[in-house]
Parts: structure tokens; C-alpha cells; sequence
């Protein structure tokens, strides 16, 4: 295949991969209001079947979200295999009538003879000629797929706006189409993940359903009067209204024919709902969706018109959906690379009870801040701290790694205490990241010095620990540790632990050892000891440090870790440990402000005011004089 010369070069900066199988596609969340950015690109949002596409060695599978094979589409299959590559596309099924525009209801009654036209709409690119391309970026691999895409009478490029996406949903809206998507230009492909990368608006509201039962026809209506919906709240089926119009004869007959091979004596659901007309139930096996005027205070849908089956969807994931009230707020530069090996699980396990925060809210928020985390991550060995049942569930540690994807990185470390070696896992990539917060870990603790200098620490650290004491205590510490060390000319960045106290770090570019620079932190607090005794302790006993803010410089050991910048604490309040600027530690902070809820908005204006840790360096002998003269 002829490819553009930029496009070649592109691929062969990567690495040559198996081809996956089996892929779970991106999900999208759902907003409530279009928006405009020069960010994000703007797609139609088909009214079809979404199915991935896989090719090899001339052959073509495709198959729904649930992995079931699409066997009613042989002219999509045949045009896919007149593409002499290997690939996998993701995109939607949808049948065209005569004014180009899809009609789900022709979609479920396809039957290979129709003459409006079958198309399968490709929308993205997940691997080619042997290039997993999941870790790029939307627009790279959109661009790509445009030059591999040939003309085919069955198989279209599904092409995308920028920036404008209000006049896009309008015009959308006009041609009474159903809606459209929005995604990030520098998003990745985020395997079986429901992504605020992705975002769909619709032109009005929709519901997939679970069909639980059927009123008996009146007048001249024949097999069914009514549908009776259901949808899954709190893991029970609740009764969210029926629906009797949106049929024609045959969907009537053929629907028919199905549910009363499923046919029940009991209601499916715990109380019996009122109806007009006597019902049958049936097993809460089929879904379908309807279009509805809105959610009474009841919760039921008002004026729902059928639309159709929904044979790519199971009745356990039908519930509300709920849309985002607002616009997207990112920050600027998303993560450079993420390969999506393996998937979430239990996403909707609760992690913070009281703030009704899931797994997957934790994953969404590690997404998001991979930028920013990642520099204080790469080449350093991590201790994890794993929650697997949430906050208040058991926890464990653990720093030998012995069982693990052979993609993620690890390093052996001789451990003198326990006399043998120790297989510290290497946090390298974003999608290792995402595999340690897969595994139960809610904060990320590495090590303050790489693999490349393993004895020598790129910082040095003062934690202000306060035991039994107001956190203006730990405030008042913080200002006298700065006046001290703006005495001896060397720069520090604070940042807030997460928890109760605050971490003050001191870039030193690995230029000493941990024996050095533990020496001269504790030269520090002793100074601020002296200054301040009444509120700080340098005792290592907890019971003779009661009532002060503990100056832990022991923190500074071979193997020692600290919470990351940016990591979510396993604390009620789901605080996250933030970096701060020095005009910040006065009277009105505190230790629990920063949290899930603003710091991504504050990493958006802010950017990461920590980098300076990672470049700037202290001179210690230089300050030593400063402190002897």
C-alpha cells in the first residue's frame, strides 16, 4: 500500500506488534450542551451498531461491543476484505435510505435485499500492518486511516469537524439526525474505559431499555398493546414506564415471536407496576431503546416512542444515563503514551463511601494527571500500597513484584534488612500507571532517587508531621523551614501531604548520597528546632513527640518513599497530596482543601509548579558555608 511519505515515517518511529484480539471499544460519557474548542474534533454520532472490525491475512471479523459476531452484514465483511492489510477499525453499522440518512428501524429489519444502502461508518484506526496504534493520538490516527481507507461501496470514512461544534450539533439538530460526538484531538484509545475524552450530545433524549413484559393488544391493534420497560437502579430492576407506539405490522409480528418464548408467570420486578391493560411477563432478557420527552419526578419516562432492539447490549448494563452538566475542563497536554493491554476491573466498586467516589472515577482522574504524575514516577522503584476494597477495606503492602504482565518493567534491588533481592515494579508509562490503579493502589510512593543512581536521590524531603497538634502549627513550621533555607540560598517546593501535614522538598540532582543529604536535613530541622521548641519535635519515640509537629528528616533513607506529586490519598475526603506555591501556606490553607473535586481544574491554570524539583540543584557544601560563617 502507497502511503504518504510522513505517514511512513510515522509508523516507523514504532515498535512492530502482534495484532490484538477480542477488543473491548472506547466508550463515550454523555453532556448535556455542545461546546466549541480547537482542541477537540466533532463527529456525527450514527444511529447504528457500534462494532470493531478486525482484518487478517484476508479475512474479516466483526463483531459488537460484547464480542458477539455480526453474521447479517456479509457485503460490509466483503468489502473489508479487499483491504490488503491487516487492521482493526472501530465504527458504527448503520443502513442509509434514500436522503443519506440512517434509520435504526431499517437497521433492525435488515434482511440483505433492501435498497437503501448498508454501510459500515469507520471512525477510528486501533492497529495496522503490524503497528498497534492505541497509544497515539485521535487525530494521528484518524489521519492515517483517511490514507489507508480505499473507496468501498459498503465501508466510509467517518470524517470529523473541528473546533466548531456548536454550529455542528445545530445543523445536526436540523437535519433531525440523532446526535454528535466530541473527542479530544490528543485522546488514546482507552480499551472497554467510558472516557471524558469522548463525549456524545444528543438532539433529544434517549434510553436503552429492558423489555420486561407486554400489554394485550386493543382495537385493531394486533400481538402487542404496549412494551413494558425496565432499567437496573442500585443493581435492582425498577419499572421506568411503557411505551406503545414506534411499531410497524411486522415489528409487531417478529417481536412478538420472541417474547413469548420467554414468557413468565411472576413480575420480573419486586413491586408490581400499574398498568392499563393486563400483561404479560417475560424474562428481562431483551433491551431495546426508546426516545422519550423527559424524566418525571416519579421516575418514570414520559411519551416514550420505541426505536428499536439493541442486540449489542446486555440487560445488566442498562441503566440511567446520566449526562455531565457542563463542559469538559482538561488540562492542556493529555499523556504522551499509553499502550491499553489489559481492561478495568470491577470499575464501579466504591473506593470512597461518603463521597460516593468508584474505581473507575480513580482511574479517570490518574488518566487525566498522567502528565503531570509520570515525571516523578519514571526510573524509580515503587512500594506499593494496595486498597483493593476501597478506604476503609483491608489494605496491604508490597515491594516484591514476582507476578506481573510481561510488558510491565521491574529491577532487582539487593535488600540488606532481609538479606536477599527485591523485584521493585517500574511505574514507565502511562499505562503502567493505570495497571498499579487496576491493582488497588489509591496513592503512588517511589523511591526519591532513579535507577540510573540508585545511591544518590534527585531531592531530599522535610516532612511536617503534626501529632495531636492544629495544622497551624504545621503552617508556622513551614515559614521558619523556608526562612531558614532562603538563608542559605537554596530553593524549596512545598506541597500539601494529602493527609495532615506538608512535604518540603529540596532539588539536589543526584549529586550526593542519601547518607549526605540525610545529614544535612536534619542540620535544617535541628535549626528550626531551636527557633520553634515548643511546637516541633525531633524525637523518633510517637509517644515524646505528642502535641508537636514531628520534623521527620528520616524520610531521606535508602529505600524510603512519600507520597507522589499528585496522588489521591487513601483518606476520607479523597485528597490529593498537591504541589503549592510558598505565597499559599498562610493561615487559610488547609490540609484538606485540594481533592478530587478542583485539582484538575487547578492543574489547568496552574500547570505543574513543581518542575523546578526536578531541575534545580543545591549546592550543600556552598550552603554549609553560608551556615558556618
Amino acid at each position: 500500500m502507497n502511503l504518504p511519505p510522513q505517514i511512513k515515517a510515522s509508523l516507523k518511529k514504532l515498535k512492530r506488534s502482534s495484532m490484538p484480539h477480542n477488543i473491548k471499544p472506547m466508550l463515550t460519557t454523555l453532556i448535556d450542551k455542545p461546546f466549541n474548542d480547537i482542541d477537540w474534533v466533532f463527529e456525527i454520532k450514527w444511529d447504528g451498531y457500534r462494532a470493531i472490525a478486525e482484518l487478517e491475512n484476508g479475512k474479516a471479523r466483526l463483531y459488537s461491543r460484547q464480542q458477539i459476531t455480526f453474521k447479517n452484514y456479509p457485503t460490509i465483511v466483503r468489502s473489508l476484505e479487499k483491504i490488503n492489510s491487516n487492521a482493526i477499525f472501530d465504527g458504527e453499522i448503520v443502513i442509509l435510505d434514500k436522503n443519506g440518512k440512517a434509520s435504526f428501524q431499517k437497521l433492525q429489519n435488515y434482511q440483505g435485499n433492501s435498497s437503501d444502502q448498508i454501510a459500515y461508518f469507520v471512525f477510528d484506526l486501533l492497529y495496522f500492518a503490524g503497528y498497534d496504534l492505541r497509544d497515539q493520538t485521535l487525530i494521528s490516527r484518524k489521519q492515517i486511516l483517511k490514507e489507508i481507507l480505499p473507496p468501498l461501496s459498503n465501508v466510509k470514512f467517518s470524517d470529523h469537524f473541528e473546533e466548531k461544534g456548536i454550529a455542528f450539533f445545530k445543523a445536526i439538530k436540523e437535519q433531525n439526525l440523532e446526535g454528535i460526538i466530541a473527542k479530544k484531538k490528543t485522546s488514546f484509545y482507552l480499551m472497554g474505559i467510558r472516557s471524558k475524552n469522548w463525549l456524545k450530545i444528543k438532539t433529544h433524549l434517549s434510553q436503552e431499555a429492558i423489555i420486561c413484559g407486554y400489554t394485550e393488544p386493543r382495537g385493531g391493534r394486533k400481538f402487542i398493546g404496549a412494551l413494558i420497560l425496565g432499567i437496573y437502579k442500585n443493581n435492582k430492576l425498577t419499572y421506568v414506564g411503557h411505551t406503545g407506539t414506534g411499531f410497524g405490522d411486522r415489528l409487531l409480528k417478529d417481536l412478538f415471536s420472541k417474547l413469548r418464548k420467554i414468557q413468565i408467570l411472576e413480575c420480573p420486578f419486586e413491586k408490581t407496576p400499574k398498568t392499563n391493560a393486563p400483561v404479560v411477563w417475560v424474562k428481562p432478557k431483551i433491551v431495546c431503546e426508546v426516545v422519550f420527552g423527559e424524566w418525571t419526578q416519579s421516575g418514570f419516562m414520559r411519551q416514550p416512542v420505541f426505536k428499536g432492539l439493541r442486540i449489542d447490549k446486555t440487560p445488566k448494563e442498562i441503566t440511567v444515563e446520566k449526562s455531565l452538566d457542563n463542559t469538559p475542563s482538561f488540562p492542556t497536554k493529555l499523556p504522551k503514551k499509553w499502550h491499553k493491554k489489559f481492561s478495568i476491573s470491577n470499575p464501579d466498586k466504591i473506593y470512597w463511601p461518603e463521597e460516593k467516589i468508584e474505581k473507575k472515577d480513580l482511574v479517570d482522574y490518574y488518566n487525566e494527571v498522567s502528565d503531570f504524575i509520570m515525571p516523578y514516577l519514571v526510573d524509580r522503584p515503587e512500594s506499593l500500597h494496595r486498597y483493593p476494597d476501597g478506604i476503609h477495606g483491608e489494605s496491604f503492602y508490597q515491594k516484591d513484584i514476582q507476578e506481573h504482565p510481561n510488558w510491565i518493567k521491574t529491577v532487582k534491588i539487593h535488600s540488606d534488612s532481609e538479606d536477599k533481592n527485591i523485584n521493585y515494579l517500574l511505574c514507565q508509562n502511562k499505562e503502567t500507571l493505570l495497571y498499579l490503579i487496576n491493582l488497588g493502589c489509591i496513592d503512588l510512593n517511589p523511591w526519591n532517587s532513579r535507577i540510573q543512581n540508585l545511591d544518590y536521590p534527585d531531592y531530599f524531603v522535610i516532612d511536617l508531621d503534626p501529632q495531636g497538634i492544629k495544622f497551624s502549627a504545621v503552617i508556622e513550621s513551614a515559614l521558619v523551614v523556608k526562612e531558614i533555607l532562603d538563608k542559605l540560598g537554596i530553593k524549596s517546593f512545598p506541597k500539601t501531604s494529602g493527609a495532615t501535614g506538608l512535604h518540603i522538598y529540596i532539588p539536589v540532582g543526584a549529586k550526593y548520597t542519601y547518607s549526605q543529604v540525610k545529614q544535612f536535613s536534619e542540620i535544617i530541622v535541628r535549626q528550626v528546632h531551636r527557633k520553634i521548641p515548643e511546637i516541633t519535635s525531633i524525637q523518633r519515640s510517637p509517644a515524646k513527640r505528642l502535641n508537636h509537629v514531628y520534623l521527620d528528616y528520616l524520610q531521606n533513607r535508602h529505600g524510603q518513599t512519600l507520597a507522589a506529586p499528585y496522588s489521591v490519598r487513601p483518606v476520607p475526603g479523597a485528597t490529593i497530596s498537591t504541589p503549592l506555591t510558598w505565597e499559599e501556606i498562610n493561615k487559610n490553607l488547609s490540609p484538606t482543601q485540594f481533592n478530587f473535586k478542583n485539582v484538575i481544574k487547578r492543574i489547568k491554570i496552574k500547570g505543574d509548579i513543581f518542575k523546578p524539583v526536578l531541575l534545580e540543584k543545591t549546592d550543600i557544601e556552598k550552603s554549609l558555608a553560608i551556615l558556618n560563617s
